[in-house]
């Protein structure tokens, strides 16, 4: 399910100091990868040089490479716009494919009946994946949840829409018996003070 932050505008604040994990972007690219034959010449039309270097020879590394999230959020756009179409579901597929890749098998520590303890480490994760934010998890019930990013000083529809995707698909990985929702409640870009996305399974 998309999120939806109610009737407000949505807005979006890119800087040049708010970081992401480099693994983002190439499972993100990854996903290209499985749709066009030439990801380089799907996308160039639509980047200019500096963020194509990335497409063409993204950073590695592991834990320590890093990009900007603008640029990670110019090259989904340019994912979206070479796909054609209504770009929501593909910033969604995006989220989804970097649950599926970025964390590969820590899945399999978690039971169904334990979802909440996934979420929970949800605070550690974040850390480890982006230098800006903080996650924080909420029980609501027996098969329902909410997590919170607050403190984000740069943000985007792009990355919020990608975050209901990446909650939907963990929820998958993780077998949870369903149905699954998962919905944005709150948002940065809609002027609120945090990102709310709210879970049930």
């Amino acid at each position: 399910m998309l999120p939806s932050a109610g009737v407000k505008a949505r807005a979006e604040r890119l800087g040049r100091k708010a970081r992401v994990r480099a693994d983002i972007l190439i499972a993100h690219l990854n996903w290209a990868s499985k749709r066009w034959p030439s990801v380089s010449e799907a996308l160039r039309p639509h980047l200019d040089a500096a963020t194509f270097a990335l497409v063409e020879k993204p950073p590695r590394g592991g834990e320590t490479a890093m990009v900007l999230f603008s640029d990670l959020v110019r090259i989904d756009r340019a994912l979206a716009a070479a796909a054609g179409g209504d770009p929501e579901p593909i910033f969604h597929a995006l989220g989804a494919q970097s649950a599926q890749q970025s964390l590969a098998g820590l899945y399999d520590c978690y039971r169904p009946e334990d979802v909440h303890g996934f979420f929970q480490s949800m605070s550690v994760i974040h850390r480890a994946f982006q230098d800006f934010g903080k996650s924080t998890y909420e029980r609501l019930g027996e098969r329902a949840g909410r997590v919170q990013i607050a403190r984000y000083r740069e943000f985007s529809p792009v990355f919020c829409t990608s975050g209901a995707g990446y909650y939907e698909e963990a929820l998958r990985l993780m077998k949870a018996p369903g149905p699954i929702q998962v919905r944005e409640t709150a948002c940065h870009c809609s002027g609120d003070g945090a990102c709310v996305f709210e879970m049930n399974w």
